[in-house]
């Protein structure tokens, strides 16, 4: 395979910006004239180098800085884990004397009715298997039920009463401060590791695309170019090794052993829900893949629905970049099931994509970027399910890539390129007005 399509096909769309220019100075060695083919390939060889150098510089400089942000996020982990196990302590020094009482009281109530001591007690157990969180000693111990009994009844439907319990649990889990931190954490740690991942990859990438146009420049031209080159890269690009990186890409990995041990315990069945989301997902990027990874964190099948290109433009007032079939190609891939959306308002469709079943039984959640959270249709979302945010990727968006790579201005897709960022990723002026294409 050529080189070039491999660098094409294994480089992020989002960084090829700042890759090494191969296609160009394979170009520029089919000049005619000998002095312009080597002068205009060595000028895209420094453009090159300079953009590479500028785009690592900024990327290692956040990667600094967000490690200590995630130190900050496992930190405050750490402390409302502490916080919860203490609160549970007391909780459960306080089912110990209701259990009590209940026992003596409940063992002649147990000759009246016929209930035997271990179904008293495996009864209990059932109940306290949900170790849910934040819950004091009245409401754990005031439901027990069981899934089973749960779904239990004559007509074959489902015991709606009985699922009020794990239903309201589902919502006071995600409202959880635990919880919350644990998902932050989490979902943030897993999101870096992957960017560091990437970027070790891209490293790797651009050093081997200068080896191999300078090897291919001597063949041309008969100079001998390459080994000098590439000695001045070891001296003064040495990030091409990604040692820095590597260092990083350790300390994540050990934060993330971290938080795994701190995950706050689930209630019964969250892992078996249904998991729903919208978006309109032009120009699909990792932190869509990211968002859409982090979904299965409460559930185990996923749902998305998608804008189609006319409702798209009456949301944003410009054209998709991508067409509606190209987008669902790029987004199907990570989610189970996906429906169109030809409205501005999602909340019709969602109503008929949701099962009453799944709202009775508590079986569905709704999730999705912390970008935009008085999403279309909350109001209805939130009255029939529980509602999660995840973090989102930090220096990404649609925006940033439309400008970079569609604006007509070659300057205005430079000058975004190397633009400083706000929280949602569009790039910004020395003026802090968003570029646009």
């Amino acid at each position: 395979m050529k080189f070039n399509k491999t660098l094409c096909q294994n480089i992020i769309k989002d960084w090829q910006f700042y890759s090494v220019d191969y296609k160009a100075m394979k170009k520029a060695l089919k000049e005619s004239d000998p002095q312009d083919k080597t002068e205009n390939f060595l000028r895209i060889f420094e453009e090159s180098k300079s953009k590479l150098q500028h785009f690592y510089s900024t990327k290692e400089a956040w990667a600094v800085n967000y490690l200590a942000t995630m130190e900050e996020r496992v930190a405050v982990l750490r402390a409302s884990k502490v916080s919860t196990s203490l609160r549970r302590a007391e909780s459960d020094d306080a089912e110990t004397t209701a259990q009590s009482d209940y026992s003596s009281e409940s063992l002649s109530a147990s000759f009246v009715s016929g209930a035997s001591d271990s179904e008293e007690e495996e009864d209990y157990d059932e109940a306290r298997s949900f170790n849910f969180l934040d819950m004091g000693s009245s409401s754990r111990f005031s439901s027990r039920v069981t899934l089973s009994e749960a779904s239990d009844s004559p007509q074959g439907k489902p015991n709606t009463e009985g699922f009020e319990f794990l239903k309201e649990e589902y919502r006071r889990v995600g409202k959880c401060k635990h919880f919350q931190d644990y998902i932050y954490a989490k979902k943030s740690l897993d999101t870096f590791a992957r960017e560091l991942k990437l970027l070790m990859e891209f490293l790797e990438l651009n050093r081997t695309g200068f080896g191999k146009i300078l090897k291919k420049h001597d063949k041309v031209t008969g100079l001998s170019l390459r080994d000098d080159k590439l000695a001045d890269l070891e001296l003064n690009h040495p990030y091409l090794h990604g040692e820095k990186i590597h260092e990083l890409s350790k300390a994540v990995k050990k934060m993330l052993s971290e938080v795994s041990r701190l995950k706050p315990s689930l209630p019964s069945g969250w892992e078996r829900r249904k998991v729903y989301t919208i978006g309109c997902f032009d120009l699909f990027h990792r932190g869509h893949q990211n968002v859409l990874m982090s979904l299965r964190e409460f559930g185990y099948f996923i749902v998305a629905g998608i804008h189609d290109d006319e409702s798209y433009f009456k949301l944003k007032n410009k054209y998709t970049i991508e067409n509606l079939e190209t987008r669902m190609k790029n987004v199907k891939p990570f989610v189970d099931q996906l429906f169109v959306i030809p409205s501005t308002d999602p909340e019709l469709y969602l109503k008929c994509m949701v099962s009453e079943h799944d709202i009775e039984t508590g079986s569905c959640c709704y999730a999705r970027g912390d970008d935009m959270l008085q999403f279309p249709g909350r109001e209805w979302v939130e009255s029939v399910m529980p509602v999660y945010f995840v973090p989102r990727t930090e220096d990404c968006s649609s925006s940033l890539l439309r400008v970079v790579y569609h604006a007509d201005d070659p300057e205005v897709r430079k000058k975004a390129a190397f633009a400083k960022t706000q929280y949602d990723g569009k790039p910004l002026d020395e003026n802090g007005q968003v570029i646009k294409a």
